[in-house]
């Protein structure tokens, strides 16, 4: 019996390289994402503890210094939110990338699954008629003596 050989397996190994590249930049970008989304906590964290601060103090300055704190926190914030959104919207085509990839792949693996049932029954039918001509030469050879 020979041994099942998928003539598209070079095909559907660059498939799924060309998938894992495309998790790998969604991934980046998620991370980023992430990054940023770190930041605003930190800002938040920040920004509440400054104002503790500020409820407790009753000096000018510290109040001076601390609404220029809430300002620059602020556009911090507005940065933040602003990278968050342009890298969703890369997220989002790295996704229909992944997508597309997992298409072709997805495609190359089931027509692999038709090929390897074919082949498979193929060989049974051969495997039965060896079968049948062993059975039917001993029976020739007994019914001949």
């Amino acid at each position: 019996m020979q041994r099942f050989r998928y003539s598209l397996q070079k095909i559907l190994d660059l498939r799924e390289f060309e998938l894992r590249q495309a998790e790998a930049e969604l991934g980046k970008v998620n991370a980023q994402i992430a990054g940023y989304n770190e930041q605003l906590k930190t800002i938040a964290s920040q920004k509440h503890t400054v104002q503790h601060s500020v409820d407790e103090t009753h000096d000018v300055l510290f109040f001076a210094n601390a609404h220029d704190y809430f300002i620059l926190l602020e556009q911090r914030k507005n940065f933040c939110m602003q990278q968050i959104a342009l890298l969703e919207i890369e997220a989002e085509k790295r996704k229909e990338v992944v997508r597309a990839a997992m298409k072709k792949k997805k495609i190359l693996e089931k027509l692999k699954e038709h090929r390897f049932a074919d082949w498979k029954a193929e060989n049974l039918k051969a495997e039965e008629l060896v079968t049948d001509d062993v059975v039917t030469a001993k029976y020739n050879n007994l019914s001949a003596t």
